[in-house]
């Protein structure tokens, strides 16, 4: 997996520690309905890092503003230990810190644990950060073996390198990092430089891409403060899916799946079966399907629900663009207005592209809402061109807020004017909660360049686009006149805005979907995303978000038999009921394996055991959403 050039990341450390606090104290995803973390991961749904730092005897050398490079480090590491809160899982390692030269015994296995990955360390990581010194030679190939181990073979795991010259023991650290990282997932390794150039800049650039992780330059004291804060904050809080862990099965004998929240990884080019037992006529079934792909290519997944004969409900579909490893989300529903309304076995089937090489982690929500005999709030029966996008003011005082780099973790809007910053190659994550009868419009404005950004960027403006996401977390569609993508920090301004109609049972044609794409049919936390594509520069940029959510919140569905429902649920009495799997059709046998996977179904009951959270790297761009019924087929 490779980046997308280098990153010079200048601006506040203060700035960046506000993001480092904020991420690593989010929230659950679903609340008390969906599953928690599993071990290996703490409980915000950041993973372990493990710091690790050269201690070469170059660290001594001059890194400007009247600091050496080992003083400007000591001061953000500092930094950013102070600001980490206590479930935060973070060691630290040194290597060339006792072995003085190449032609000493041990001078490539010179490499030490000094702090033990941990939460309750912090007095240990200061007075180690005081004791480090340079001294010796750079052994990266062995440090990076041993703080691999020192973070353990489960959950999500980062490691941040910082070092300041080329290794001088074999073999190719490119090679281990490749070594390590090669499930694509669990680790990364993200790489700091300081001070680098020539041929020690391309070695470090290429651990960092061949450790599914990114590179960054720090050419001053400023600099490798600014720099080592961020990267610190993007190590801990990396994307997560939440679920219980499952195998999907064969068309012939799909896997059983009851409601709610659970994680699969499926290989691109194969269709994956579930079986879904639908208690009541008149029900909606809605299952989504989440993933980032295991690189950065178009990588399109699509959800389909076929009825108990294996005909074709309804079929979501999104591709990925520009090129990122970027997060996609489609769904499928199967409702009361739909030929598919009856009980019985239904059958998802989920795919992936044929792009991406490595398999890849599937989030898959799965509900089933009662039929309903009052539909409450009826909003109006509107498609996508029938929706004004208003213009907005970004007027008032703008409230800071930090986004996230994952969706439990994202932070709340309200009405109002925020103030928030972005880097190229991340994406950020917003919510804000829309009840039936609400709706929302949303602005972003990103200003003109600074001087700064302009002698970065010059004609190069890095490309934003934004998304918005239902409760479960598939994307919507925009209205027409909707304006979802452009550059920014150019030489102009630059303004993006959509509208959603009002959340209703019945929103829109179609039996309660909305027509320009996506479901606004319940209740529920709604997401913002912005990203921006990869750059040669990584400085800070800047925008506005002006949400306006409008109209009093109305009464929404009376369901049959008085029967209480929310969009985190599904029939309660589906959660946690053992699952029988069917048998086997040989006919299927080979189908896992020739694809490298168990061709076991593995199953697990229901949502009561503990969650499988999968770490994935910064976040990309996701596309618009393409949908098909029964009569497409």
């Amino acid at each position: 997996m490779k980046t997308f050039g280098t990153g010079r990341l200048r601006g506040s450390a203060a700035a960046f520690l506000v993001l480092l606090l904020t991420a690593l104290t989010g929230t659950g995803l679903y609340g008390s309905a969906f599953a928690e973390p599993a071990e290996g991961a703490a409980a915000g749904g950041q993973g372990r890092t493990m710091l690790l730092l050269d201690s070469s005897g170059s660290m001594a050398e001059g890194a400007g503003g009247g600091k050496t490079k080992i003083e400007a480090a000591k001061s953000a590491l500092r930094t950013v230990v102070k600001g980490l809160p206590a479930d935060a899982e973070v060691g630290l390692r040194v290597f060339g810190a006792k072995v003085f030269s190449r032609t000493d015994a041990g001078s490539c296995e010179d490499s030490q644990v000094v702090v033990e990955p941990g939460a309750d360390n912090r007095d240990d990581l200061l007075g180690q950060i005081d004791k480090y010194k340079p001294y010796g030679e750079t052994p990266i190939p062995h440090a990076l073996r041993e703080a691999a181990k020192d973070l353990g073979s489960e959950g999500v795991r980062s490691i941040v390198l910082v070092s300041d010259g080329e290794s001088t023991c074999d073999p190719d650290p490119c090679k281990v990092a490749e070594d390590l990282a090669e499930d694509g997932i669990d680790l990364r390794i993200d790489v700091v430089g300081l001070s680098v150039s020539g041929k020690a800049r391309d070695q470090l650039k290429c651990i960092a891409e061949s450790g599914n992780g990114d590179y960054f330059d720090a050419d001053d004291a400023g600099d490798i403060e600014a720099t080592l804060t961020r990267v610190a904050k993007r190590a801990a809080q990396p994307f997560t899916l939440g679920g219980e862990p499952i195998t999907g099965g064969t068309e012939s004998a799909p896997t059983p799946i009851t409601v709610g929240s659970w994680v699969d990884t499926i290989s691109a080019g194969v269709d994956e079966y579930y079986a879904f037992e639908r208690k009541e006529a008149g029900s909606t079934l809605r299952v989504s399907a989440v993933t980032q792909g295991a690189n950065r290519s178009n990588d399109p997944i699509s959800v389909e629900i076929l009825d108990p004969e294996g005909r074709r409900c309804d079929l979501g579909y999104i591709s990925r663009i520009l090129n990122t490893r970027s997060l996609s989300g489609a769904q499928a529903t199967a409702g009361e207005a739909e030929e598919c309304d009856r009980p019985g076995r239904y059958t998802f089937k989920v795919s992936r592209g044929v792009r991406d090489t490595e398999p890849a982690p599937v989030g898959l929500q799965v509900t089933e809402e009662p039929p309903s005999s009052d539909p409450g709030f009826v909003g109006a029966d509107v498609d996508a061109d029938e929706i004004t996008v208003r213009e907005l003011s970004f007027e008032g005082t703008a409230k800071p807020v930090a986004g996230s780099a994952s969706f439990e973790a994202a932070p709340e809007l309200t009405t109002g004017l925020w103030s928030s910053d972005v880097v190229p190659g991340e994406a950020l994550v917003y919510r804000f909660r829309l009840e039936y009868g609400q709706s929302a419009t949303v602005g972003l404005r990103f200003p003109v360049a600074t001087a700064a950004q302009d002698e970065a960027f010059g004609t190069n403006a890095p490309l934003a686009r934004f998304t918005l996401r239902n409760p479960l977390l598939a994307n919507v569609g925009f209205p027409r006149d909707a304006v979802y993508s452009g550059r920014v920090a150019g030489r102009e301004a630059a303004t993006f805005s959509t509208a959603t109609p009002q959340v209703s049972k019945v929103t829109g044609q179609g039996g309660g979907k909305f027509d320009g794409g996506g479901d606004y049919t319940a209740a529920g936390d709604y997401y913002l995303m912005i990203a921006l594509e990869r750059n040669d520069e990584t400085l800070e940029i800047p925008f506005q978000i002006d949400l306006r959510i409008e109209g009093e919140p109305a009464e929404g569905p009376t369901y049959a038999d008085g029967v209480s429902w929310s969009i985190t649920d599904g029939l309660g009495e589906s959660a946690g009921e053992e699952l029988t799997a069917p048998a086997p059709d040989e006919s299927d046998d080979t189908r896992k394996t020739a694809a490298g996977e168990d061709d076991s179904s593995n199953l697990r009951k229901g949502l009561g055991g503990a969650a499988a959270v999968l770490g994935i790297g910064a976040l990309g761009l996701s596309a618009l959403l393409l949908r098909r019924r029964r009569n497409a087929a």
